[in-house]
């Protein structure tokens, strides 16, 4: 089985200050919620509609979709585990997504499929 995780880098409009933020969705274990509310919103540069947030697609600075093998938690604590015991580092999910032998960038391969395919973002499934 594999997981896939959403990252984005969106700019964040709450204060007067330009800011960023992450938006991270973890362990997704299905893709398909997320093509009419994310991926194909990005592709087609829409709006993004997450649970509790709608974000206009300027304001996307990145998107990337990353796949495991394992939940990232379970990576974590794994890799956490490895490092000698008076090593004061602390493993995130970061760390396992530059790993390229923990995660898998699929992000150009999914919207090289959504281009292939030119699906109707207005359609339903």
């Amino acid at each position: 089985m594999s997981y896939y995780h959403i990252i984005l880098e969106v700019n964040d409009h709450i204060s007067t200050i330009e800011e960023t933020r992450d938006i991270e969705l973890f362990d997704i274990v299905e893709l398909q919620p997320y093509l009419h509310s994310i991926l194909l919103p990005y592709f087609n540069e829409q709006i993004l509609e997450l649970d509790d947030d709608n974000i206009e697609f300027k304001d996307v600075l990145h998107l990337e979709i990353k796949q495991t093998l394992l939940p990232i938690n379970d990576l974590i604590e794994e890799e956490q585990r490895l490092l000698p015991s008076d090593t004061d580092v602390t493993i995130t999910a970061y760390e396992i997504f530059n790993n390229r032998d923990l995660s898998i960038d699929i992000t150009t391969a999914v919207f090289d499929l959504l281009e292939a395919v030119k699906i109707d973002p207005n359609a339903t499934i």
